[in-house]
């Protein structure tokens, strides 16, 4: 290998042999501009301690602090501080009406709270598989056909037809006057409110039963079914009292005789309260006993003690002056159906 020969030119050399020269002149990268260049952002607010102090000491002035600068990019502040936003009366608008909803929902959890578990819903079984198709006039109507078709003879014979309307008889309005017994005080006391009337009719004589025998547990059985009229009115209508005016009864020792019809079973809701805060079947058996079977009935008991006391004898008096008549209701002894 020769050795290096240094007498060539240098100007005959590579420009950059090593590859260590800058491709780009480095004075190209720096500004044209000689100003200055300013910070992002200076803090104005700061003044240090010692420059105030050499300032003051040599007669200087602050205004040689430079001016505050704002940030490069900031947008200036708003010149007017109360100015709302454009969309601040629709968003006050909503935020009012969900508070009123949300006052009216704990309004109504605070109302259903109040009225009980029995308001907010089907809580519990239904007071009767069946149920008149309205609250109004036509209730007793239906009521009447529902109960009288459950009742029925040994023979499979509907027991007695059954009516039942406001507390009218052709058209008269009638209104409730009890009598009390004599060894009572005898005092006579009008009923108010709004009454139902029901008429249980045999269809013979008098609207006195025309088949079968009579009997005392015949009789008990028209008393079912006058309490089974009772509490449904109650149930599903909003009468106060009903009266069942049952058929005309035969004298014991006259049984081919029949009675003119006198005898009713009155009601008062209150009479029956606790019934009706139950299902029906809790008082009265579902399967409606025949006369033959009544006795020993589950419900033959109860159905004694919630009738026996609301027995009556009624008679029908007009009244001098007035487009009504009453309803006289005083203590009967029972006779046998």
């Amino acid at each position: 290998m020769s050795e290096r020969d240094d007498t060539r030119d240098p100007r005959d050399r590579p420009p950059d042999p090593a590859g260590t020269r800058p491709k780009h002149d480095p004075e190209a990268l720096v500004p044209a501009t000689s100003e200055p260049l300013v910070p992002a952002a200076v803090d104005t607010t700061a003044v240090d301690e010692d420059l105030g102090a050499d300032t003051a000491e040599g007669g200087g002035s602050a205004d040689l602090l430079p001016e505050r600068i704002a940030a490069a990019g900031a947008p200036a502040p708003s010149e007017r501080s109360d100015d709302h936003a454009p969309h601040a009366p629709r968003f006050q608008f909503l935020f009012g009406a969900l508070v009123t909803l949300g006052i009216a929902a704990l309004a109504t959890v605070v109302i259903i709270a109040a009225r009980g578990p029995q308001d907010a819903g089907p809580a519990g079984p239904a007071w009767s598989e069946w149920h008149p198709a309205s609250d109004g006039s036509s209730a007793p109507e239906q009521i009447a056909q529902h109960v009288g078709r459950e009742y029925r003879l040994s023979s499979g014979d509907q027991l007695v037809l059954v009516t039942g309307g406001a507390l009218e008889v052709a058209g008269t309005q009638l209104t409730i006057a009890l009598r009390k017994p004599a060894n009572q005080g005898g005092d006579i006391s009008l009923v108010d409110g709004k009454g139902v009337l029901y008429r249980l009719c045999g269809l013979g004589p008098k609207c006195s039963i025309n088949k079968g025998k009579p009997s005392a547990a015949r009789k008990l059985l028209l008393h079912r079914e006058a309490l089974e009229l009772a509490l449904y009115t109650f149930r599903y209508t909003d009468a106060d009292h009903v009266v069942a005016v049952l058929p005309p009864g035969r004298p014991k020792n006259k049984p081919n005789k029949v009675l003119d019809p006198n005898e009713a079973l009155f009601f008062r809701r209150g009479d029956v309260e606790a019934e009706l805060d139950h299902p029906v079947t809790s008082t009265l058996t579902r399967t409606t006993p025949l006369p033959t079977t009544f006795n020993s009935s589950p419900d033959a008991g109860l159905v004694e003690r919630l009738t026996d006391p609301r027995i009556f004898q009624f008679s029908l008096s007009p009244g001098n002056l007035e487009n009504r008549a009453y309803l006289v209701l005083q203590p009967f002894a029972n006779q046998t159906q």
